[in-house]
């Protein structure tokens, strides 16, 4: 049986208090145990035709998605770029699990294509260049981003890690520790081409 009908956003529409600025948390339409909010700059016009970029931020350990959104205001402002920052809660199936997004698949759940929804998602609503977004991440945030990078550079025009507590090497040690199997478990090869049009 179908449910009723949801109504496509409408992208030249004004946009309501709720969503322009900093907005809520929103739940993640492809997995509600997820989440995320976002910024959207001053500038931005419903009705202008101008296609903003995209920034994508990771949070740490800590999951302080919404101040680390409020940290890259002032570039948003500067730049002119919507923020996007993921809530990937703790304990998601382990109760005391803090790292499940970190390595990027985790008891069935794929973080990367949780993002990449998101993007879609947020596209649906604001004129973002989705194709290809800048990631940033830190401590924990820049894990994800670190391999992020290694699975999806087509999806990447820029990407900023920072003090990430582990790394994945491109060299024949087994995934994540390096690449080894890399490919049976994402279903993507190691494009090393593709990353090196990414600016780092």
């Amino acid at each position: 049986m179908e449910g009723p009908a949801v109504p496509t956003p409408d992208q030249t529409a004004p946009l309501n208090f709720y969503r322009r600025g900093r907005t809520p948390i929103f739940a993640s339409r492809m997995d509600q145990r997820f989440s995320w909010c976002c910024y959207i700059p001053d500038g931005y016009d419903p009705a202008g035709d101008r296609v903003h970029p995209l920034a994508v931020l990771v949070h740490g350990s800590l999951r302080d998605a919404d101040i680390l959104r409020d940290a890259f205001i002032d570039f948003a402002e500067a730049h002119q770029c919507l923020l996007l920052a993921p809530l990937f809660p703790a304990g998601i199936d382990d109760a005391e699990d803090l790292h499940n997004y970190k390595h990027i698949a985790y008891r069935g759940i794929r973080y990367d294509l949780i993002v990449l929804d998101m993007v879609e998602e947020l596209a649906g609503r604001y004129r973002v260049a989705k194709e290809k977004v800048l990631m940033h991440g830190f401590s924990g945030g820049a894990q994800f981003a670190h391999r992020f990078f290694y699975l999806h550079p087509s999806r990447l025009r820029a990407v900023s890690v920072g003090a990430p507590g582990t790394v994945t090497l491109p060299d024949q040690r087994d995934w994540w520790v390096g690449v080894k199997g890399m490919e049976e478990i994402f279903g993507r090869p190691l494009d090393v081409a593709a990353m090196r049009d990414v600016a780092v």
